[in-house]
């Protein structure tokens, strides 16, 4: 799949068409789409005279002409038509901070579009560019992330089959990874803009889901955390780690959303990585593990409040040499708690919970676990009560399923969305 000069795969401009985008990489700005929603890059242009100067700072404007002269229009949220303007512009300017996509006909549709990065600057649409969109845009959609402006929806749309639903007679994993209580595991994820949403595991007739919002500002927090009630409420909490260092807990109200955060402590800007692996020493509460800068594996054993005892070490050290921790759950099938690190040769490793704080000898898993796609383990994705993990490949979300001792298969079942920059999904 051909990616943009920044490394990235550009979606496709509508929803049915969103698997089979492209892009050419012909510059690092702007991608217009000829025809059925394929994407080409093009360079940012100098404007003739200057007169894009006219639009102020901070906006987007559409042009009459080109050149930036005629009548101008500034857009601050999505047109499904454009009025007078509409087949009428021949340039723009984006001088703001939203991504916007133009199309060929009203409502969004039609067989050629114009993606739009944030202060891209001027675009003359006439002349040499291409002829494509010149006087034929009708519609434009603004948003805060290139996947709302893309996609239309603000959220990843995780599409999954019916076998989702965990049949009767097969044991839960734990309700681990379920934030609504439905018995299905769900996915939080945080987009580019910082909001945060619950994308639940039930789906709708067509295999999608609806995401909803559970806030804004996240982006205000170096890490999130998930996995487990830690405060023994039967609902699955989240702690996140703010930009001081602070750690919170964020109790769940298991609707997938969360209740008033509670500070744990400082200091935790000390740790490369936090995981919540679940109940790692046996007494049925769960707890953290936490990574320092120097390689020392760190157990912070769980009071059932969500705050935690004094913590004690797990291992001799060495663990800088992991790229990635993860926490499955039980992927043994033995009731205990595991662990999961990715090493720098793109090795995945299975460490087996003991049940008393400390790991077994660790296992190799099959397959290449590169550095830029990162396991997502999100406990039982396919209903059949094993713990399963989740990875990117090729710009689409694949299953690798748990056998219940100890590895996996896959990859399968693809998910259906496309990955956008700067997303985090946990």
């Amino acid at each position: 799949m051909p990616r943009t000069s920044r490394g990235r795969r550009a979606p496709g401009a509508s929803r049915p068409n969103r698997r089979t985008a492209a892009r050419r990489a012909l510059g690092a700005a702007v991608a217009l789409a000829a025809s059925l929603a394929t994407l080409v890059t093009v360079a940012p242009q100098a404007a003739a005279k200057d007169n894009s100067a006219r639009c102020p700072a901070g906006k987007l404007c559409l042009f009459q002409y080109g050149d930036y002269k005629g009548e101008m229009k500034i857009v601050s949220s999505s047109q499904p038509t454009l009025g007078r303007f509409d087949n009428t512009t021949s340039s723009l300017v984006n001088n703001s901070s939203l991504w916007a996509v133009a199309f060929n006909d009203a409502k969004y549709g039609g067989d050629a579009s114009l993606l739009v990065l944030p202060h891209n600057g001027p675009i003359d649409l006439s002349g040499a560019f291409d002829g494509t969109l010149d006087n034929r845009i009708s519609s434009i959609r603004v948003a805060t992330t290139e996947h709302e402006a893309v996609q239309g929806i603000p959220w990843m749309d995780w599409s999954r089959g019916p076998e989702s639903a965990r049949p009767a007679g097969l044991p839960a994993v734990s309700r681990f990874g379920d934030l609504d209580n439905d018995g299905r595991a769900d996915l939080l994820e945080r987009a580019d803009d910082g909001r945060l949403w619950f994308l639940p595991g039930t789906v709708n007739a067509d295999g999608s889901t609806r995401g909803r919002l559970v806030g804004g500002g996240w982006n205000s927090m170096t890490q999130l955390v998930r996995h487990g009630d830690h405060n023994g409420d039967g609902k699955e909490d989240l702690y996140a780690r703010d930009k001081s260092g602070t750690l919170w807990f964020y109790p769940g109200r298991g609707d997938g959303a969360f209740g008033t955060r509670v500070r744990v402590g400082g200091g935790w800007n000390s740790m490369r990585e936090i995981s919540a692996a679940g109940d790692l020493t046996g007494d049925g509460r769960r707890d953290l593990l936490a990574r320092d800068t120097a390689g020392k594996l760190w157990l912070y054993p769980g009071n059932g409040k969500g705050i935690f005892g004094a913590r004690r070490l797990s291992g001799t050290g060495g663990w800088n040499s992991m790229k990635q921790l993860a926490a499955p759950g039980d992927m043994t099938g033995d009731g205990k708690a595991d662990l999961l690190a990715r090493d720098g040769a793109r090795t995945l490793w299975l460490y087996p919970g003991n049940g008393k704080g400390a790991f077994g000898t660790r296992k190799k898993l099959p397959y290449s676990w590169p550095a830029d796609e990162p396991v997502i383990a999100t406990g039982d994705v396919d209903g059949d009560g094993r713990s399963d993990l989740m990875r990117p490949i090729g710009y689409q979300v694949f299953v690798f399923h748990g056998n219940g001792k100890g590895s996996i298969g896959g990859p399968m079942a693809d998910m259906g969305w496309d990955t956008a920059s700067n997303v985090r999904v946990l």
